[in-house]
């Protein structure tokens, strides 16, 4: 098999987790039971769960490069961040290093009870990732070969349009997560080849509500908007669906995990994106690769940290 490149486009984050008996009421102060800070932002957890899941273990070779493009700020942070992705295998000549503004930080409360979360972000350096950086001939230069383009919503909204159009334009094939979702024009999904996306962010981009959502009818509108392979909607652990615009469709199987094994849910989603871009590039269909990708978000919950608890492909 020829060497892969998978392309990461997104944010770069510092995570200041705080993790508590439970989540304060509003006006509250509580005593967390622990505090870290650790490295985050979608598209760097998804670069590592790319490059991880591509190989057996730490340092251990792959036929896969993955590339992570993005942008964080000339402080600690983003020093820390660069070095951490370099540790994992990931290339970061594309992360450019801002003097005018901070790395973008994500402020993460986990319940220790249930290990759900609650983030806020703010977007830093995220923000500075703007369309113009990226010329009409980005995907065609031979400096910046990709296999396939894979990116988050952790950025500029108009830069991701605008790189759904170049990926488009140069046959790239893409796979694009919308979180946090935010309305879509219509005329982008043509340009998509996979969307990945959790029930609230299917309800939301389909104007249902949560509660209830008719998963299938869901992913049926989405297609119909013109994805161009497939949609998969994950449910965390009630599993996921998907269908394909040939016709496959159906449930995906979650991992059964014991309650107590599951300590961090952050990370999850992004676990599961990262596998499945990699199973794609592998040439899996799009169930065999979400069931992949599900096996690995499975994993990832047993342990702390949005990028620390990705697992390698050797644990799966």
């Amino acid at each position: 098999m020829p060497p892969k490149t998978i392309t990461v486009i997104g944010s770069l984050n510092t995570d200041l987790v705080t993790v508590t008996r439970r989540l304060p009421h509003p006006g509250e102060t509580l005593t967390s039971k622990s505090f870290s800070t650790v490295p985050g932002g979608k598209g760097a957890n998804q670069a590592v769960a790319a490059c991880r899941l591509s190989r057996g273990s730490a340092g251990a070779p792959s036929d896969i490069t993955v590339k992570m493009v993005g942008a964080v700020g000339a402080d600690g942070f983003g020093s820390v961040l660069k070095a951490t992705l370099e540790r994992d295998g990931v290339d970061v000549e594309g992360v450019a290093v801002r003097e005018d503004i901070g790395t973008g930080v994500a402020v993460i409360i986990v319940d220790e009870d249930t290990a759900e979360n609650r983030i806020l972000v703010n977007p830093g350096a995220n923000g500075k990732v703007t369309h113009d950086l990226f010329s009409q001939n980005y995907f065609t230069s031979p400096s910046a070969p990709t296999s396939l383009l894979l990116m988050q919503l952790e950025i500029p909204l108009q830069t991701v349009l605008h790189l759904l159009s170049l990926a488009d334009d140069a046959s790239i094939p893409t796979i694009f997560n919308p979180a946090p979702a935010i309305p879509i024009p219509i005329n982008y999904y043509p340009k998509m080849t996979h969307l990945i996306v959790n029930e609230t962010e299917a309800a939301m981009l389909t104007g249902e509500e949560v509660e209830g959502l008719d998963v299938d009818a869901a992913a049926s509108v989405l297609l119909g908007r013109g994805v161009k392979g497939s949609v998969v909607i994950t449910l965390g652990a009630k599993g996921g669906y998907f269908r394909t615009s040939d016709g496959e469709g159906g449930w995906l199987n979650p991992e059964v995990i014991e309650a107590k094994d599951v300590v961090d849910t952050t990370g999850a989603g992004d676990t599961f994106v990262g596998a499945f871009a990699v199973a794609i590039v592998e040439g899996k269909g799009a169930r065999a690769a979400a069931e992949w990708a599900g096996k690995a978000a499975g994993r990832k919950v047993r342990k702390r940290g949005a990028q620390e608890g990705i697992p390698w492909r050797g644990e799966l």
